[in-house]
């Protein structure tokens, strides 16, 4: 059951990225790369799929991303971030996030 969650949740994430992120011949390049928050965005992100870029999402819209796979994590069985990993990675991606709508 917990390995049919697990892929679940990893088509969900799939379905999030544009077809660009998803592209292995696409070389992504992400901001600010020597940071904690990067750091730890890398490394909690990365456990399930390839992490987004930051300015795929407004600094608004990562609340709720961030949210979702907290639960998805949940759901799976696997460790969820504490809030102190929570900050850091949300003022990662919202100190580079898109500034406009799509």
């Amino acid at each position: 059951m917990m390995r049919i969650i697990a892929i679940a949740c990893f088509i969900l994430a799939l379905a999030g990225c544009s077809a660009s992120e998803t592209n292995s011949t696409t070389a992504a390049v992400y901001p600010d790369q020597t940071s904690k928050g990067f750091q730890q965005f890398s490394k909690q992100c990365s456990s399930c799929h390839r992490p987004p870029m930051p300015n795929q999402h407004t600094a608004q819209e990562w609340e709720g991303v961030v949210a979702v796979m907290q639960t998805h994590k949940a759901q799976a069985g696997m460790e969820i971030m504490n809030p102190q990993e929570t900050t850091q990675v949300l003022s990662y991606l919202q100190q580079h996030s898109r500034t406009n709508q799509p």
